[in-house]
């Protein structure tokens, strides 16, 4: 290069010694990465860099991690695009509308989006092959049926951003990010084996259950109340000079009303009696309080306290297989159908009534003698007597 006076011209150097970017022979400002050269302006037009750096600093993530860069426009970035939806869902969350536990898992995959594409991409950039692979990541970190899941919320992450306005258009997944199909579910469920417990399972672990854990189990099997339900449960809930339950499922809001065994009022008896102080004012309407630290059961996610007590217990009492807590509620629905009125089963687990279903839409209750005939069904499993042995023989 020469000067206008036909003299070589100085080699432009660094605007200070820490500047990140080097000046090129071909007059631009530049950086090696990853094996490869980077450029990032014509050092005429920026002699001091300044646009540079910042060019720099807008793809650094990307460049570094080997994906495509994509500066800061007016279009909405991939990070947007995520935090718009958490911040939607956040405000449900604050509202009481949405359960913690959903929330992180909704945090979790946003998380593992922008890490994947990078936050400064365009979203509306993103094509097919960008969710194939992203599939293919997550299809190593999950099994079948959480794959079907994470495919779901990435699907409904985007599809909050069409319909909130940041996108203008629907976004192309492509026919390779589908969730696995019916059969693959199937395969992957029918491999790990029955969730159920079995009476016998049960009974063992009841023997060696301490106070509080003895009415979970109850609860978990006569009512179907799952970890949250009991770590949420109320104590003006429990209806003990009756024998009932009357309880909405928090996931739902689904009213519930249940009849309880008398092994299930006795042990709630005990649980009164034992209960200790809890520490926060805030839970002291709540039944369950742990003996030692005083604290509820709800912990960092909605019950997962009752999951380490389930956990801890199963393994005192020597149980196999993959089964937590929440499946006592697979084995109440199992169990219960065996009477012979799914309305009534339905009632008790509180689930949501299809849109299509408009009997359970028009139906107001129950009879409770309906409810109590799937109740005393249950309790005539777990704790069988000769009479209801020979009964079982006779069918």
């Amino acid at each position: 290069m020469k000067s206008n006076t036909g003299q070589p011209a100085s080699k432009p150097t660094k605007p200070r010694p820490d500047f990140p970017l080097f000046p090129h022979a071909t007059g631009r400002w530049a950086k090696k990465v990853r094996g490869r050269f980077e450029y990032f302006g014509k050092i005429a037009d920026d002699p001091r860099g300044e646009q540079a750096i910042q060019f720099w600093l807008d793809q650094k993530d990307d460049l570094l991690a080997g994906r495509r860069p994509r500066t800061r426009t007016g279009a909405a970035t991939v990070a947007y695009v995520a935090n718009h939806f958490l911040t939607h869902k956040r405000d449900l969350l604050t509202a009481g509308e949405l359960a913690q536990r959903t929330f992180d898992r909704y945090y979790s995959t946003a998380s593992l989006i922008v890490a994947t594409f990078g936050k400064n991409r365009s979203a509306d950039d993103l094509g097919p092959d960008d969710f194939q692979g992203l599939r293919a990541i997550m299809a190593r970190r999950w099994g079948p049926v959480a794959l079907a899941n994470e495919v779901q919320i990435v699907r409904s992450i985007f599809k909050h951003a069409v319909d909130a306005g940041v996108l203008a258009v629907p976004i192309r997944f492509g026919p390779g990010f589908k969730k696995p199909s019916a059969k693959t579910l199937r395969i992957a469920r029918s491999a790990k084996g029955s969730k159920a417990f079995s009476a016998a399972d049960l009974r063992a672990t009841l023997e060696k259950a301490d106070t509080n854990m003895r009415a979970m189990l109850l609860l978990g099997i006569n009512a179907a109340l799952g970890n949250t339900d009991l770590a949420l449960l109320p104590i003006k809930a429990i209806n003990l000079a009756g024998g009932w339950l009357d309880y909405p499922r928090p996931k739902t809001g689904i009213p519930r009303r249940i009849k309880l065994w008398p092994e299930t009022v006795a042990a709630i008896r005990t649980c009164l009696d034992e209960r200790k102080q809890p520490i926060d004012p805030a839970d002291e309407g709540l039944l369950f309080i742990s003996p030692h630290r005083r604290l509820n059961y709800i912990g960092k996610h909605k019950g997962y306290r009752v999951t380490a007590a389930m956990t801890r217990l199963m393994k005192l009492a020597k149980l196999q297989g993959p089964r937590t807590f929440y499946d006592l509620r697979r084995t109440f629905q199992t169990v219960a159908e065996g009477a012979r009125d799914l309305t009534a089963v339905q009632s008790v687990m509180g689930h949501a009534p299809g849109s299509g279903d408009m009997s359970a839409l028009y139906r107001q209750s129950v009879d409770d003698d309906r409810l109590q005939a799937v109740s005393e069904h249950v309790r005539g499993w777990l704790f069988p007597t000769k009479k209801s042995k020979t009964r079982r023989k006779a069918k």
